[in-house]
């Protein structure tokens, strides 16, 4: 598996800025081997970044969540269905997801199951609170499909990098807990601190959050890992 390096938007760039953001990214980003450039953007344009991106080597799109329903008398939803051949990975779980719009592990455990339904990849968000909840919501054939990402449980810890020791010792105890399945870790990451946390041993790959706005800031991270 190649490490991953996920840009993750959030609500941060309205279309006209994500626009700017895929032309300047094009313009400056160079394919790492071994490195999956992954993209997590609003729905809303995901179909437009999809067209701006699709050329480019190594880079994959995720849904920053998606429905925990199928097709059907769902109003508002995102059905997994329906982003099929756009996406490679759903991002769900996100801490954000739970604090602000109270989505619970079962929530998180059905957006799973509808994700690996369509092939789709999640990735599970998740802190050391959550390890046993979560982990425990998920059927057992879905445990050996999944991947994580610990991401620390406050607004104000997202936007801080952790120890790397502690880092370390999450990584260990969730890999216990999920049986080796890679992990991602995302809280503070930046372009500054971005290489050093990349180099964690075990580590699956990282995630920005306000880290990936400048979009040629970002590549330059990508062709320095």
């Amino acid at each position: 598996m190649e490490k991953i390096v996920l840009a993750n938007w959030k609500a941060n760039l309205s279309p006209e800025k994500a626009m700017q953001w895929c032309e300047a990214f094009a313009a400056a980003y160079q394919p790492r081997s071994g490195v999956e450039v992954v993209l997590a953007v609003p729905a809303f344009y995901l179909e437009r970044v999809f067209e701006k991106t699709r050329k480019l080597a190594g880079v994959s799109l995720a849904a920053q969540g998606v429905s925990s329903y199928p097709q059907g008398s769902y109003t508002g939803s995102l059905p997994a269905a329906w982003l099929r051949g756009m996406v490679q990975y759903t991002l769900i779980g996100h801490q954000e997801r739970r604090r602000y719009f109270h989505e619970t592990v079962q929530d998180v455990a059905r957006q799973a199951y509808e994700s690996l339904a369509e092939e789709l990849q999640p990735i599970v968000c998740l802190n050391r609170e959550l390890l046993v909840s979560q982990t425990a919501a998920m059927a057992v054939e879905e445990l050996g499909k999944l991947l994580w990402a610990y991401t620390p449980e406050t607004p104000v810890a997202l936007e801080m990098a952790r120890d790397q020791t502690e880092i370390t010792a999450t990584l260990a105890q969730i890999a216990r807990k999920t049986d080796n399945r890679p992990v991602l870790y995302g809280g503070g990451v930046t372009v500054a601190n971005g290489r050093s946390i990349w180099q964690i041993p075990g580590l699956a790959g990282i995630m920005l959050g306000q880290g990936c706005l400048d979009a040629r800031a970002f590549a330059d991270l990508i062709s320095h890992l």
